[in-house]
């Protein structure tokens, strides 16, 4: 007859049920982390890819040539509609255009090689032409300079060699980028302007004309040789809006570089620093042209681009745009990785895996060590 288990037998049995009672809860426990794991990874990557897609407004669209001088009945007049998206991902575009019905007819309007897409077909009216063109697609937008459309007009009447036509954009232009289908991110356009001679009067006529009345005035070009330079630099600097530093993927040692640059003599500049918090703000051009915008807030260590924006004339908006590096502490390594690494997509995604496959490992760890 065997001895009856003494009370030390039934502790160990009751000991080995809650240790068998405790794994499973730990084990449920690891099982439910896990699986919350999965859908928040999820959900914080497409967060951050949805972050990461969207930009401050930083797109301008021109139309191309500038400037161009034809004779009256000219049927072959075109116009492109150049697109510069800057820090956005274009998907679609609304382009409306207006001009004088009496001096131009438009005669078709079409997309170019950077829109494939035709979303609206071109519709042209008494003195106006839209069309609404896209990208390949969402997954293939629209991210460097080209031609969006393509604008065929006839003269009509002449100008005259001073007062040229004004092909430009009408105010409801909208771009459109990728997961901000709502915003518009366009801040500036730049027209076109025809000069229409009469019948039979080209350009030539005119250079031609010019030419004689200037050579018997020769002892003139002395007297206005040396204050060419002096004047041209001036108008360069005046008329146009250009950022003059930082240069291009110039590394800045300074979380608050000075940033100068050039537009008309009064003109109110509008300057967008694109980062992760975003500036906005605006200086008013000297006498000579010059302003200087400091931002009053540190940027952030890494990648950043500016896009400085004034009107040079009526109707006329002019942008200039360049990208520059912050260093971290100074130092040379900020420029490599900070250029090659942070416009990449991929380094979130990475950063999830890998602590999603943390968190497996760990669950695995503390399930082998309770068994």
């Amino acid at each position: 007859m065997s001895s009856p288990c003494p009370p030390s037998c039934g502790m160990k049995t009751n000991q080995a049920i809650m240790g068998v009672r405790m794994k499973k809860v730990l084990l449920y426990i690891a099982i439910g982390l896990l699986l919350l794991a999965i859908p928040a990874t999820v959900f914080f990557v497409g967060q951050q890819r949805d972050i990461r897609t969207r930009a401050a407004p930083g797109t301008t669209l021109t139309l191309t040539p500038a400037a161009q001088t034809v004779s009256v009945g000219a049927t072959n007049i075109k116009l492109s509609v150049d697109i510069d998206p800057g820090v956005n991902q274009v998907i679609s575009a609304n382009i409306y255009l207006t001009y004088d019905p009496t001096k131009l007819e438009a005669k078709t309007i079409t997309n170019g090689p950077s829109a494939p897409r035709v979303l609206n077909s071109g519709i042209i009216e008494n003195g106006t032409a839209s069309i609404k063109v896209g990208a390949t697609s969402n997954s293939q937008p629209i991210t460097t300079r080209g031609t969006i459309a393509v604008i065929t007009l006839t003269a009509k009447d002449a100008t005259g060699n001073f007062t040229p036509t004004v092909v430009q954009f009408a105010s409801n232009t909208f771009v459109g980028g990728l997961n901000e289908p709502t915003a518009n991110v366009l801040i500036g356009t730049t027209p076109a302007k025809i000069t229409i001679n009469a019948t039979g009067t080209t350009a030539e006529t005119f250079t031609n004309t010019a030419t004689p009345t200037a050579t018997p005035t020769a002892t003139l070009t002395p007297t206005l040789t040396p204050t060419l330079p002096a004047s041209g630099g001036a108008e360069s600097s005046a008329s146009a809006v250009q950022i003059l530093t930082p240069a291009q993927n110039a590394e800045e040692t300074t979380s608050q570089p000075v940033i100068r640059g050039t537009a008309p003599p009064g003109s109110v500049v509008t300057i967008v620093i694109h980062s992760d918090a975003g500036i906005t703000a605006t200086v008013t051009a000297d006498a000579n042209g010059n302003w200087v915008y400091t931002p009053t807030t540190p940027l952030d260590p890494g990648f950043h681009s500016i896009v400085a924006s004034a009107q040079t004339a009526p109707g006329t908006t002019q942008t200039s745009t360049t990208s520059f590096v912050v260093a971290s502490g100074g130092g040379t390594e900020e420029t490599g990785a900070s250029i090659s690494a942070i416009p990449i997509s991929g380094n979130i995604e990475t950063t999830m895996l890998l602590l999603y496959v943390g968190i497996l490992l760990l669950t695995s760890g503390v399930l082998i060590w309770h068994f």
